[in-house]
C-alpha cells in the first residue's frame, strides 16, 4: 500500500512539475559536431555601399528635351514689337522655393514631343539635345535665314525656365509609428515628380524620406515601366513576397514579374558593386520599391518567453541574445515558458536549447545546444537566423535534479517535522 501510494505520489509530482524530457526526446545534432553549412550567415563582414552610388553623374551642361519651359528672348520676335516702337523689355521669372536654379528671362515656350518648339516664322525646330548656348546659335542662324535678323541683331537668349519632370512612384513599407531610434512618420510613398538629371534612386529616396529605415530590407528594388503593367495576361507578383513554404500551383510557361534591378545597401566588404548609372536613372512610370523585413523574425518557445521577434538589421544575434530578446534572463532561474518546476522557482537553470532550423531545401534540421558549454565556447554559441525556431527545456540530468530539490521541500522537511 505504502508502494502504491509513493509510486502514486512519484507520477504526480512528473505530471505537476512538467518533466517533459522524460515523456519525449528530440532527435537533434550536438552543437559541437554541426557541419558549417548549416551555421547561420554573418552580417560581420557587411559595410554600407557609397550612396553616391544611387544617383546620377554629374552632366556637363543641361541639355533641353521635351517637357522643359523656355525663356526665350529674340530681337523684334519674342517679345514681339512693330518696328519704330520702342522695345519690350522680356518677362523675368523667379523659380519656385524648392528649386535651386536661378532666375530666367524671357517668353515661356514649351518644349513639345521630339523636342521641337513652334517659333514665329520660322515654325518648328528640333532643340533635342542642344545647350542653352548651342540652342540659342541655331535660332539665331534659322532667324538669319529667313532675313528677320541681320547679322549685327543682338544675339537670341534661351534660358530655362522650368526643367522638365519625371514622374515615378516610390513604394515604401517602412512607414509607421516612430520608436526610440528611429523616426519612420517622415517615410511616405506616394507618386513623386523629379527635375530633369535628378531622376535617380538617390533623390527619390530622399523626397520620400531618405534611406530605408530600420523596418525595411537592405535593399531597393526599381521596377521599369514596361515590366509592371497590372493588366497583364497571368501576371504573378515577385516570388519572394510569398510567405515561406507557401504552395503555389504554377505551370511550366507562368513567369515571374521580377525588378528589373535590386540594387543592395550593404554588401560583403572588399566586393565589388555592380552599379551603373542605368541602373539608378529613373525613367516616366518607374517604380522604386522599399520592401519591410516582416519575414526576417525568430521563434521561441519551452521555457522561453514564446512570441514572434524581429531579428537586427545590420547586426549578429547569437543565441543568448536572443534569449534576451524574447525577455529571459539566463541564469536567474525564472522564466515564463513551461515544463519544469514553474516560474521564480529555485534549482537547477535549464542548459539545453533547440534550434529547429530551415535549410535551403525546405527541410528543417534540428540543433541541440549546451548552454553551460556555450558560455565557454564561443563556437557553440551559434549566430540566430530567420525562420530559427528556439525551444529552451531541462535535460534529462536538470530534470530529476529539479525534482529531488522539490520533492524535498515539498515533503522531505514535512515527514521531518512529523517525526
Amino acid at each position: 500500500m505504502i508502494a502504491s501510494a509513493g509510486s502514486l505520489l512519484l507520477v504526480t509530482l512528473l505530471v505537476t512539475t512538467g518533466c517533459s524530457t522524460l515523456t519525449f526526446s528530440v532527435d537533434a545534432t550536438p552543437s559541437d559536431e554541426l557541419s558549417r553549412a548549416y551555421f547561420a550567415k554573418s552580417k560581420r563582414n557587411l559595410v554600407p555601399i557609397d550612396v553616391s552610388l544611387l544617383s546620377q553623374p554629374r552632366p556637363d551642361a543641361y541639355r533641353i528635351d521635351e517637357g522643359d519651359t523656355l525663356g526665350l528672348v529674340i530681337e523684334g520676335v519674342l517679345p514681339f514689337y512693330a518696328k519704330g516702337d520702342p522695345p519690350q523689355l522680356p518677362p523675368v521669372h523667379f523659380p519656385d522655393g524648392d528649386q535651386d536654379q536661378g532666375p530666367a528671362v524671357g517668353v515661356p515656350v514649351v518644349v513639345q514631343e521630339g523636342g521641337i518648339v513652334t517659333l514665329p516664322i520660322i515654325g518648328r525646330v528640333s532643340l533635342r539635345g542642344l545647350t542653352m548656348l548651342a540652342a540659342a546659335d541655331l535660332l539665331k542662324r534659322r532667324y538669319e535665314e529667313e532675313e528677320v535678323l541681320t547679322v549685327k541683331a543682338t544675339q537670341p537668349i534661351v534660358t530655362l525656365i522650368h526643367p522638365r519632370q519625371i514622374s515615378v512612384m516610390v513604394v515604401r513599407e517602412d512607414t509607421g509609428e516612430s520608436s526610440d531610434r528611429v523616426n519612420y512618420e517622415d517615410a511616405n510613398g506616394g507618386i513623386y515628380q523629379l527635375p530633369a538629371y535628378k531622376n535617380d534612386v538617390l533623390n527619390a529616396l530622399l523626397v520620400s524620406g531618405g534611406l530605408p529605415g530600420l523596418k525595411a530590407k537592405n535593399e531597393v528594388r526599381v521596377y521599369r515601366r514596361p515590366t509592371v503593367d497590372q493588366f497583364q495576361s497571368g501576371y504573378l507578383i515577385d516570388s519572394d513576397m510569398f510567405p515561406p513554404n507557401a504552395e503555389l500551383e504554377l505551370s511550366y510557361d507562368e513567369q515571374f514579374t521580377r525588378p528589373s534591378k535590386t540594387i543592395p545597401l550593404r554588401v560583403e566588404r572588399g566586393t565589388p558593386v555592380a552599379i551603373s548609372p542605368e541602373d539608378v536613372i529613373l525613367n516616366d512610370g518607374d517604380i522604386v520599391y522599399i520592401a519591410n523585413r516582416d519575414t526576417e523574425v525568430f521563434y521561441t518557445a519551452g521555457l522561453l518567453p514564446g512570441g514572434e521577434h524581429l531579428l537586427p538589421r545590420d547586426y549578429d544575434v547569437d543565441i543568448f541574445e536572443a534569449m534576451a530578446i524574447a525577455g529571459y534572463s539566463y541564469g536567474n532561474g525564472a522564466s515564463s515558458g513551461g515544463g519544469g518546476i514553474g516560474p521564480g522557482s529555485t534549482g537547477v537553470i535549464p542548459t539545453e536549447l533547440f534550434i529547429f532550423r530551415e535549410c535551403e531545401n525546405g527541410n528543417e534540421y534540428s540543433i541541440r545546444v549546451d548552454l553551460e558549454q556555450a558560455i565557454k565556447c564561443d563556437r557553440d554559441r551559434l549566430l540566430v537566423q530567420s525562420g530559427d525556431k528556439l525551444l529552451l527545456r531541462y535535460s534529462c540530468c536538470e530534470e530529476a535534479l529539479n525534482f529531488g530539490i522539490f520533492s524535498f521541500f515539498t515533503y522531505g522537511i514535512q515527514q521531518l517535522f512529523s517525526q
